[in-house]
């Protein structure tokens, strides 16, 4: 098995770790939808008893990100359909609430970590062809910040397993080279002046949100016919 590796965090335990190197790499489709994951084998390879690695495999079925296929063991699911769609109503609903509800709100520390992250993922948009998780990472980290900043961080962590179908298919979008990142920092740095400076009569927060969470839609049916294999029918 074919997996990207890195180093444990500090103090992080066995399973913890599992879990973490597993769903990422899940999720930037080291491990494509279908493939078959073995314990065995990620036991050997990870050093570490089969025990961890079961509690992290279980933490990922409850993420709908693996499946048990009777004959066939352990699988990464595909990328469902109306999982995908759910991911998306769900982020849609959050976050056009909270751009709202912290729209003027932003601190100096805030304010300065946010853009921090901006200059960061404009540099990482020249080097998607080659590093698309970064931009991903930095795309998430943005998005993270405004519900941390809008009293839901809480909420940003609760939603992980219902947004990961939505989440893959972007990361398939930003894979292929397909992602306009032009477009996904403007309206990140639109969002970043409506934080700062607040929201001008007329602007229509579920709008704005809806086609920011819909870039990848113009690449999806191109996708869908190109890594079919990835997708439920």
């Amino acid at each position: 098995m074919n997996l990207t590796y890195f180093v444990p965090n500090q103090n992080e335990n066995s399973r913890a770790f599992a879990y973490r190197l597993l769903r990422n790499n899940i999720m930037t489709l080291k491990l494509v939808p279908g493939t078959v994951i073995k314990e065995g084998e990620l036991s050997r390879q990870l050093n570490m008893s089969r025990t961890p690695i079961h509690e992290a495999i279980t933490a990922l079925k409850d993420e709908w990100l693996v499946e048990v296929v009777p004959q066939s063991g352990t699988k990464v699911t595909l990328i469902d359909k109306s999982l995908l769609k759910e991911g998306y109503n769900a982020r849609l609903l959050f976050e056009s609430s909270l751009l709202s509800d912290c729209a003027g709100k932003l601190g100096r520390t805030q304010a300065s970590a946010l853009q921090d992250c901006l200059s960061r993922q404009e540099a990482a948009s020249e080097k998607l062809a080659t590093q698309p998780d970064i931009f991903i990472q930095l795309d998430d980290e943005m998005h993270r910040m405004m519900y941390a900043f809008s009293g839901r961080a809480r909420t940003w962590q609760a939603i992980r397993g219902l947004v990961s179908h939505y989440d893959r298919a972007r990361y398939l979008d930003a894979m292929s080279g397909k992602t306009d990142t032009e477009k996904v920092l403007r309206e990140h740095r639109e969002f970043y002046n409506y934080m700062l400076m607040g929201m001008s009569d007329g602007t229509d927060a579920m709008q704005k949100m809806r086609e920011h969470l819909t870039s990848f839609r113009g690449d999806y049916w191109d996708n869908l016919g190109e890594y079919s294999q990835y997708f439920t029918l």
